[in-house]
């Protein structure tokens, strides 16, 4: 990708991205602590959706599990799944920030 126009566009998708997963990454952590089951699913959802667009496998491969197990009953199980989104996120974002800047 040489075009300035479109380096300039994938950094805006990089910021937006950073952003948009700062807030996830909160909500997420609140919702393991109020044990809310509806809350955490619907989030793990979002993410996930995140995850996909961005093509960050790692991720979305955590977070599909997580939400396959909160769906079927096992909050334990997936706020145990849940603990592990955020080393991962944390070193996709130093890579993107590496790359992209921040």
């Amino acid at each position: 990708m040489n075009d300035p126009e479109d380096l300039a566009w994938l950094k805006d998708m990089i910021i937006s991205l950073l952003e948009n997963m700062t807030v996830r990454s909160q909500n997420l952590t609140q919702f393991m602590q109020t044990r809310e089951q509806k809350d955490l699913q619907s989030e793990l959802h979002q993410i996930k959706g995140v995850a996909a667009n961005f093509g960050l496998s790692s991720l979305s491969k955590v977070v599909i599990e997580a939400e396959t197990k909160v769906k079927n009953g096992d909050l334990e199980g997936a706020i145990e799944l849940c603990g592990e989104i955020s080393p991962i996120w944390a070193e996709t974002k130093k890579e993107l920030e590496a790359r992209f800047g921040s």
